[in-house]
C-alpha cells in the first residue's frame, strides 16, 4: 500500500463514519450536551449526541460534526486528486525544475495529511514528515 492508497482508505472510513452520523447539524447547549438541531418545528425535537464534562468540550464536539468531517474528506480528496494528476504529468516526461519542486511540496503535504493516522497499523514510519 502506498501513501495515496493509505490516505484514500482512511478518508473512505472517515466518510463512512460521518455519513452514519449525519442528518442534522450538531449544537452544543450550555448544559454541556450536544444534540442534533434540524430547525424543523414539526420534528420530534433534538436527538442527544453526547454529554461533555464542560461547555468547551461540548462546543468542540459540536464543531466537529459530520458535515464538517465530510467537507474535510472532500477537500483532502481534492488534494490527493491533484497529486495524482501532477504525478501523471511528470510520468509522461513533462519535467521541469518548477514541476519537480511542486512535486516535492505535494509529497510533503500528503505526509502531513497522513500524520493524524500515524496510530493506524497500516501507517508506515517512512511517511512521517
Amino acid at each position: 500500500m502506498d501513501l495515496v492508497e493509505f490516505l484514500r482508505a482512511r478518508l473512505d472510513r472517515d466518510e463512512q463514519m460521518a455519513r452514519a452520523c449525519s442528518g442534522a447539524a450538531w449544537r452544543a447547549a450550555p448544559s454541556g450536551t450536544v444534540s442534533t438541531d434540524t430547525g424543523d418545528p414539526s420534528d420530534d425535537g433534538p436527538s442527544h449526541v453526547a454529554t461533555a464534562d464542560n461547555d468547551a468540550y461540548a462546543e468542540h464536539i459540536a464543531r466537529h460534526d459530520p458535515s464538517r468531517a465530510l467537507a474535510e474528506v472532500a477537500a483532502k480528496r481534492q488534494i490527493l486528486d491533484d497529486y495524482e494528476k501532477q504525478a501523471w504529468i511528470l510520468g509522461q516526461g513533462h519535467r521541469t525544475p518548477e514541476l519537480e519542486a511542486a512535486r516535492s511540496v505535494r509529497e510533503s503535504v500528503l505526509r502531513l495529511l497522513a500524520l493524524p493516522y500515524a496510530h493506524h497499523p497500516a501507517y508506515q514510519e517512512e511517511w512521517r514528515p
